[in-house]
């Protein structure tokens, strides 16, 4: 008598369930998993943003932010100035913004270009070939991202208070300065990330008086 074996095939409820159970909590494991992926990649893309325009905005305060049109387009910064004025210190101690005198002109002795901090955005006005600007620009951040983007602090100084740099001549002017500038993101609701850049800028054409000493 032959014996007949059967094979069985097919799976049984059971195990369909145990598939089913194992299937539900890898998708639920992999969605969480690409959740965080794509949050940190959101964090991690608006803090490079915001490392991205806060350099811009220094190289802007050091090279000069374009004033006029054509012909008569000048860039108007630190490294090119003729006189630095801090503005909104007192008593010496880090100034709030920086007026910045222009290479001197003949026609126009009177021109400057003024960055300032004020409601959380770096602002500017100027006055360019004895024409003032039509309304205050702003510089950092950009229109679209005020919502997102807050300048919390914005610092300059004289690099050379105390002869920290070189030895003080009389009647010497602010030819070098510290500027320190703090900024915030909000990389998502209520989660805010933090950017502060120190750098020390210099104007090119150091006139340095001679006193003939030492000054006090």
């Amino acid at each position: 008598m032959k014996r007949m074996v059967f094979s069985p095939k097919g799976f049984t409820l059971i195990e369909m369930i145990v598939v089913l159970i194992i299937s539900t909590l890898l998708i639920v494991i992999s969605a969480i998993g690409l959740s965080v992926f794509f949050r940190k990649y959101q964090e991690l893309n608006a803090f490079i943003e915001l490392e991205k325009d806060t350099a811009e905005f220094l190289n802007y305060l050091e090279n000069g932010y374009y004033v006029g049109s054509g012909s008569n387009i000048q860039f108007n910064g630190v490294a090119s100035a003729r006189e630095l004025i801090l503005e909104g210190s007192s008593f010496g101690q880090e100034a709030s913004g920086i007026r910045i005198i222009p290479p001197l002109s003949d026609k126009h002795p009177n021109d400057f270009i003024r960055y300032y901090l004020q409601g959380g955005v770096i602002r500017f006005d100027y006055q360019h070939m004895g024409v003032g600007a039509n309304s205050i620009g702003y510089l950092f951040p950009k229109r679209n991202q005020m919502d997102k983007i807050k300048v919390l602090s914005f610092k300059v100084s004289d690099a050379n208070a105390n002869n920290a740099l070189f030895v003080y001549e009389r009647n010497e002017k602010i030819c070098v300065i510290n500027v320190e500038i703090e900024a915030r993101i909000e990389v998502t609701e209520d989660n805010y990330r933090t950017v502060n850049f120190k750098t020390t800028m210099a104007m090119k054409n150091m006139e340095r008086p001679s006193s003939g000493g030492q000054g006090g």
